[in-house]
């Protein structure tokens, strides 16, 4: 996609707090309350906060329309457009007449590239603002995307005539000039927008592809890329297309400069690394051109380009060894390079190894039966081997036919021959590779559009990468901000420090499940929702009143302060007391468990969970806090780096050991199903196991009825969004993750953005 055609994007949409034109009031004082609490904390870019307010809203009253409106727009500022796309169609069920609802709706379907539906959605919208020029602006992008070319012309038309200087329409019009071929005319729209804006970075770059793509104008394409540059210093890609631009006017050392702060901005940059690598070996700085073919190569195995100039670059720098490899993975890939297998007997040679060169020139002499040369260079390798008959009869083949061609030395060298269908050899893999690239770019740039969907292998490759977080190239957009809210001039919004306010979907998180829920003496709210957890069976303990504590259930595992530690030793104490001396009951067997178990003395934790369990065999928190116990053991134990020796013995006992400690956890978690068919957090947790051992399928299954049990339980639909992502089900993932966000799960937003951007 051009920057002409990302520049031409959607505009922001702003809600203002005033009621909304056919709203209906709220009858009763709290609802009104909260609602005016949510729009407030949408006002101030809490959007994770206010979608908290207006599900409290949607849960009392489910027929008020406002809430699901309010709620739309913070979604589709958290990128979540199909979640808003369906509040905003819930609204628009309940009360067709709410004019904002059908421009959310629009936005929203645009941004998953329902370009149809949007239009129609935007034209209700004309219907009733008919002179609002966002709207047109937003349906001419529309029918861009749509190909429908006089469609959009009479749209952009329309807005340059109420605002000749609009932004986004002189920018419109200047990508439907592309579109037809009139390079010409789009220039003439990008200089009348730059006339306008001059702080607009996108036009200038807009005009420079203009200058250097279609009239081949490199120094005023720098000019433009400069002024971008100005505006924003730290965009990597710029100093990268500039150093081309500088390139094309033979600026070398310009050239270098901008790779070189390229790289600076961004080390992980391929593009910059292999570009670097071209201009050193051209300019012969070998050492150097093969640090930065290395690093390409590592990043993209498949680049045959830069494999092959690594190849040449170590042979020059008189690396023959790896030389050598690098011909043996040419040869492997192209049994025909014959310029790769003479150079390759070469260096044999040259390295002294005789019997491969040997081989080498067989092969050689095969073809070329005429090569006096080959004949001279094979009878000195039989020679340093020992072969004295064998050098002998080369030499005088050699003779023969250096007077068969009447020459007195030797002349013919085949590689001269073969070098243009080496040269070939090495284009087609060259070609092969790009056309890889630019039909993979093709197929980005279609499934942007919506165009293409993203099929099932490619929605798991994508998830799959999101698994490996690099850590020194992790997005940490809230680092050395000086106040809370700073507006960030490259993202087009204010970042806070704050991890629940403003554009959260952009910070960057590591994709892991949320945790099993725990037992525990000590609760935390999720202060987002205010929701905290509780089981049946737990309650019927607590107000037995025969523990030193009364137990929670949280997700993840617990820790302890100094003083909570101290209370547990205190109570371990009691419980040995009362074992000890009175008729032991499984309560006190589970007491002290609890103690050991919050105290990380697991494996006593187990054994107290056995005896509890052995005492009474329908104890279903018993199993519960020996499957706890045993998650912790499992953890603790898997931490432990395998010892020196037999590792591959002790990886085998290791993964063992794995299966027999899951298999055991799972086991004590169908006991609790079958003492407690409703309880929700043993099918969560049972689907966590499941999830570990493999069985997708089963994992699904249990997250669904915990799902089914309670609705509004984030963290199931957040797993099962992962394993749906994992099996390449991208609008299953990407619905669960939408609904785990709206339950205040905060990392679901930025996963929804990598998965669907």
């Amino acid at each position: 996609m051009s920057h002409l055609a990302r520049t031409f994007r959607l505009a922001i949409i702003i809600v203002a707090l005033a009621a909304l034109d056919g709203g209906m009031a709220l009858a009763q004082i709290n609802t009104e309350q909260v609602m005016n609490i949510g729009r407030n904390a949408l006002y101030f870019e809490d959007y994770i906060l206010s979608i908290q307010y207006f599900n409290q809203v949607i849960q009392q009253k489910p027929y008020l329309p406002e809430p699901y409106f309010y709620r739309a727009v913070a979604k589709i500022s958290l990128d979540d457009y199909s979640g808003a796309e369906t509040d905003a169609s819930k609204c628009i069920e309940i009360n067709p007449f709410i004019k904002d609802a059908y421009r959310v709706r629009a936005v929203a379907r645009h941004n998953t590239h329902k370009y149809e539906e949007a239009i129609g959605d935007y034209r209700t919208c004309l219907q009733m603002h008919p002179e609002d020029p966002d709207i047109m602006l937003n349906m001419a992008m529309c029918e861009l995307a749509l190909k429908n070319y006089n469609t959009a012309d009479s749209c952009l038309t329309w807005c340059l005539r109420r605002d000749s200087t609009s932004e986004r329409a002189c920018l419109g019009m200047a990508q439907l000039c592309l579109n037809r071929q009139d390079s010409i005319g789009a220039l003439k729209y990008v200089s009348k927008c730059i006339d306008s804006h001059k702080n607009n970075p996108q036009a200038y770059l807009a005009r420079c592809e203009i200058f250097a793509n279609h009239l081949k104008d490199y120094n005023k394409a720098l000019e433009d890329i400069d002024e971008a540059i100005k505006l924003e210093p730290s965009n990597v890609n710029y100093y990268i297309n500039r150093s081309y631009l500088r390139y094309q006017v033979n600026d070398i050392r310009g050239t270098m400069a901008d790779l070189d702060y390229a790289i600076a901005i961004d080390p992980n940059n391929v593009t910059a690394h292999y570009n670097r690598a071209l201009l050193r070996s051209e300019v012969g700085d070998y050492n150097k051109a093969v640090e930065d073919y290395d690093f390409v190569i590592e990043h993209d195995p498949e680049n045959y380009p830069a494999f092959y100039n690594r190849t040449m670059m170590l042979i020059n720098i008189g690396h023959y060894k790896q030389g050598i490899s690098g011909l043996n993975a040419m040869l492997e890939k192209d049994k025909d390079d014959f310029v790769a297998l003479y150079q390759r007997a070469m260096l044999y040679i040259e390295t002294r190894q005789y019997q491969s060169a040997l081989r080498d020139l067989n092969t050689i002499l095969s073809k070329y039966p005429k090569f006096e040369s080959g004949y001279m260079l094979r009878a000195q390798i039989k020679q340093r081997l020992g072969d004295k008959r064998g050098y002998e009869k080369d030499l005088e083949t050699a003779v023969t036919v250096m007077k068969s061609k009447g020459v007195h030395y030797s002349s013919f060298n085949p590689v001269d021959i073969e070098r243009e269908h080496s040269n070939e050899i090495h284009q087609k893999h060259a070609r092969q590779h790009y056309d890889k690239q630019e039909q993979e770019a093709q197929r980005q740039r279609e499934m942007m559009e919506g165009n293409l969907e993203e099929s099932v292998e490619e929605v798991k490759k994508r998830f799959g990468q999101l698994l490996v977080v690099d850590v020194n190239n992790e997005l940490k957009p809230e680092v050395n901000l000086e106040s809370d809210g700073l507006y960030d001039e490259k993202a087009g919004h204010r970042r806070y420090r704050n991890k629940t306010r403003g554009y959260i979907q952009d910070n960057n998180v590591d994709v892991q499940p949320q945790s099993v829920f725990t037992l525990s003496y000590y609760s935390y709210d999720n202060k987002l929702n205010g929701r905290t957890h509780f089981m049946k069976e737990m309650t019927q303990v607590n107000e037995l009143h025969v523990l030193t504590s009364a137990l929670t259930l949280v997700c993840g595992t617990p820790s302890l302060s100094e003083y909570e530690a101290r209370a547990r030793f205190n109570s371990v104490d009691y419980f040995n007391g009362l074992i000890a001396t009175s008729d032991v009951r499984a309560i006190d067997y589970f007491g002290r468990a609890m103690d050991f178990f919050l105290l990380k003395n697991v494996d006593a934790a187990i054994a107290d969970a056995d005896r509890a369990i052995n005492a009474n065999s329908d104890f279903a928190l018993a199993y519960f806090l020996r499957f706890n116990a045993r998650m912790v053991k499992l953890q603790l134990d898997e931490a432990e780096a395998p010892a020196s020796g037999d590792i591959e013995g002790q990886t085998m006992l290791a993964r063992r050991a794995r299966e027999v400690a899951l298999n055991e956890m799972a086991s004590d978690l169908r006991n609790v199903v079958t003492l407690s068919p409703r309880n929700t957090y043993a099918y969560y947790n049972l689907a966590y196991v499941q999830a570990m051992m493999g069985d997708n399928e089963g994992a699904i299954a249990s997250y669904s009825r915990a799902i089914e049990l309670k609705p509004d339980l984030g963290e199931a639909y957040f797993n099962r969004s992962l394993i749906f992502l994992q099996l390449g089900d991208k609008e299953k993932g990407t619905a669960d993750l939408s609904k785990a966000g709206e339950l205040g799960i905060l990392p679901s937003y930025n996963i929804l953005k990598r998965m669907t951007r």
